[in-house]
């Protein structure tokens, strides 16, 4: 007899652009908000609060920076995503400096975005294995990227199943990740606030400073594990991330 798991979602927004060049951003990386689909309708309720209190148009999706520019308003949407049951977060986040040591053969944009997304994706699929009360199917959306040939990352997520299949559970992945702008989906409305977070912790202001209340609000939902990786994967050079001043002594 054929038995279903029962099932999680996870939502993927990234931050940061993808270009290799010295005029491009310091970092990029991701973040996946995953939940149970029971939970689910808890993380839509955030969002419409959110969008609500803040005055979204119905036409707009939330946007972190064209809606949540200011200290209070990040504050306000941080603390009202921190306070959703059951939402664990994967984050990853990649030194451009570094890129060397996520995949030495990367050249161009594609292969640099599908990298860090297929790292992102075994995280979810881990995430789903070591679910609490058991391990759960996935279905995974990532955001679309205007003008990005996503068949390609779909492709290279399927040899990355080949080469991962003894270390990373692709059994528990249902279909193939679809790629949709945030506007059809509340969850990736919900992956943009926390990348917005995440990139606010990284990027200095005027005066040097860092923002990085909003990421460490959320910190309790990033993903614990003993087993395989954790919830927060970074590549970087030696120091990077331990020169940031609020960063945690044994990090996030």
């Amino acid at each position: 007899m054929y038995f279903e798991r029962p099932l999680v979602r996870a939502y993927v927004d990234e931050t940061g652009d993808r270009g290799l060049s010295i005029r491009a951003s310091r970092y990029f990386g991701m973040v996946a908000v995953v939940i149970a689909d029971e939970d689910d309708a808890g993380l839509r309720r955030a969002v419409a609060h959110c969008r609500h209190r803040l005055s979204v148009p119905p036409s707009k999706p939330l946007h972190w920076t064209e809606h949540v520019k200011r200290f209070p308003r990040r504050q306000f949407v941080a603390t009202q995503l921190a306070a959703v049951p059951g939402v664990v977060l994967n984050l990853v986040l990649v030194e451009k400096a570094a890129v060397g040591l996520l995949n030495p053969a990367i050249s161009d944009q594609v292969a640099f975005y599908n990298s860090v997304a297929g790292l992102v994706l075994e995280q979810v699929l881990h995430t789903a294995d070591e679910w609490p009360g058991g391990r759960r199917d996935v279905v995974v959306t990532f955001g679309h990227v205007r003008g990005f040939r996503h068949e390609e990352t779909l492709a290279w997520f399927e040899k990355l199943r080949v080469r991962t299949a003894d270390r990373s559970p692709w059994e528990l992945l249902r279909g193939r990740p679809g790629f949709l702008g945030p506007g059809q989906l509340d969850g990736l409305q919900a992956a943009d606030q926390y990348a917005g977070m995440l990139r606010a912790a990284l990027e200095p202001d005027e005066f040097g400073g860092f923002e990085a209340h909003h990421l460490l609000t959320v910190r309790h939902q990033i993903r614990r594990s003993d087993d395989g990786p954790g919830g927060f994967e970074v590549v970087a050079l030696p120091g990077t991330l331990e020169a940031y001043p609020w960063w945690p002594r044994n990090g996030l």
